[in-house]
């Protein structure tokens, strides 16, 4: 491997820390508003969604399995 490779390689991996890190940031933050929701008693879940959900993961399976 080139030393320009090394480089080019090394960038990509910086910058993939970064994006990972700004996820993980956005994902922990999320994650104490809802702790914080559920400790105050004040999270409330959508039946719809969760309904939803439940029948396009149940459809997405169906259609997964093999015949």
């Amino acid at each position: 491997m080139k030393v320009s490779d090394r480089g080019k390689w090394g960038a990509l991996l910086d910058e993939a820390r970064r994006a990972v890190d700004v996820l993980s940031e956005g994902r922990a933050r999320r994650i104490e508003e809802i702790r914080s929701a559920l400790r105050d008693g004040t999270y409330r879940v959508d039946g719809k969604q969760v309904a939803g959900k439940m029948v396009s993961d149940a459809v997405r399976e169906l259609r997964e399995r093999p015949c």
